[in-house]
């Protein structure tokens, strides 16, 4: 494959990923509206984004093996059409039962977008190209979750909710269309079968019962999940308690994009300075942990705009610490574990996102105000992550 396919393909794989990221959330400057519309309550709603974060804690165990066994195009078609299909079926879903089930299915699709699209780079690309795709990977992911909320919110404001996903599945068709058009397959050694259930298992409890796995694995996941606890209450908070217009809201995720391409470049600049995984980790941790307690002390001694400012102030720290977290973290957990590397990053990733399904589905289920839950799941996770840390730092 020459220079300009490759450049090509890096391109299509880049949008996969942004279409399949930002239809996590969207649509969430609409949930307010969502809930009157549908006549249930707001943890209801919100098992709508659990629903999408648990398929993608379930499909990136196997899309892997998968795609090993019946080759990179077969899967990524199969996962782009069942997220295609299901976001247009949403479109006119008017039970929010199906929708929650539908959501499950668009997010199965997804981790073939997530697993896959970075073997096939895998596939036809040096340990230098491999790199520079990487980092545009990443900045897609970054763009994403900056441009989705804002342009869900313009969709959401004059034409509704709806039309979130019928975008969603439009741009998936077109993917769809290309991929199947011009995507070769890449994978010229396919494996002769699947891995057994009986290995997975072997496997994921050898990484259970492995001290240095459970505390990454823990640390990264709680981390990250301070976050999602914003994402699951935000909307809530800014647009029904403090009344920002969903628009105004949406702005938000600006913010959060630019602190996770700063964390991002913190994170490569110490890193380059020779600092130590376990260092660079525990960076993340005292970022987001600084980030709670600035919502903590908010909450306590402001209110007005001067609350809204530092409450945005902080989820851009939590953000930073996320962005100086991440990379560190699992480049340990493959380098620990170098004979399961694959099946270590998954069984990480299936941790951490069901964790994040939890944390979203229960941050709306208190009986207290969005800022009271919002400190709850913000500073829980925060202090178990500062702890865990503190106690195996030197054996990460």
């Amino acid at each position: 494959m020459n220079v300009i396919n490759k450049k090509f393909l890096l391109f299509l794989l880049a949008s996969l990923i942004i279409v399949g990221v930002s239809a996590m959330d969207i649509y969430i400057s609409s949930l307010p509206k969502m809930v009157t519309e549908f006549h249930s309550p707001a943890d209801i709603l919100n098992i709508t984004i659990s629903a999408y974060t648990f398929g993608l804690a379930f499909g990136v165990l196997f899309v892997g093996d998968f795609s090993n066994r019946y080759g990179r195009r077969l899967v990524l078609l199969i996962g782009v059409l069942a997220f295609t299909i299901s976001s247009f079926a949403i479109v006119f879903s008017t039970d929010i039962k199906l929708i929650i089930c539908l959501r499950f299915l668009q997010s199965l699709g997804c981790s073939t977008f997530v697993i896959v699209s970075r073997m096939i780079l895998k596939d036809i690309m040096n340990d230098k190209e491999q790199i520079n795709a990487n980092g545009i990977v990443l900045l897609s992911m970054i763009i994403s979750p900056a441009l989705a909320p804002t342009i869900g919110a313009y969709i959401g404001h004059y034409l509704g909710w709806r039309y979130c996903f019928l975008l969603s599945s439009t741009l998936g068709l077109t993917i769809f269309i290309s991929i199947y058009k011009l995507l070769p397959e890449t994978n010229h050694n396919k494996s002769t079968k699947l891995t057994s259930i009986t290995e997975y298992l072997i496997i994921y409890k050898s990484l259970l019962s492995n001290s240095s796995f459970m505390s990454l694995t823990f640390i990264y996941s709680v981390t990250i999940s301070s976050f999602y606890a914003f994402i699951g209450i935000s909307s809530y908070l800014y647009i029904n308690s403090w009344h920002v217009t969903p628009i105004h809201y949406s702005y938000i995720f600006f913010l959060v994009s630019f602190a996770y391409f700063l964390g991002n470049w913190i994170m490569r600049m110490l890193n380059n300075k020779g600092d130590s995984v376990s260092l660079l980790i525990g960076l993340g941790v005292y970022s987001g942990s600084f980030g709670v307690v600035i919502i903590v002390l908010s909450n306590l001694i402001l209110n007005g705009d001067s609350l809204i400012i530092m409450v945005s102030f902080s989820l851009f720290l939590i953000r930073i610490g996320n962005a100086i977290l991440i990379p560190p973290t699992q480049i340990r957990i493959m380098t620990h574990f170098k004979n399961h590397s694959a099946q270590a990053l998954g069984f990480n990733m299936c941790i951490m996102y069901i964790i994040i399904s939890l944390v979203i589905y229960t941050v709306t289920k208190l009986p207290y105000s969005p800022m009271i839950n919002l400190i709850i799941f913000t500073a829980t996770p925060m202090l178990f992550s500062f702890i865990i840390y503190r106690l195996y730092r030197d054996k990460l």
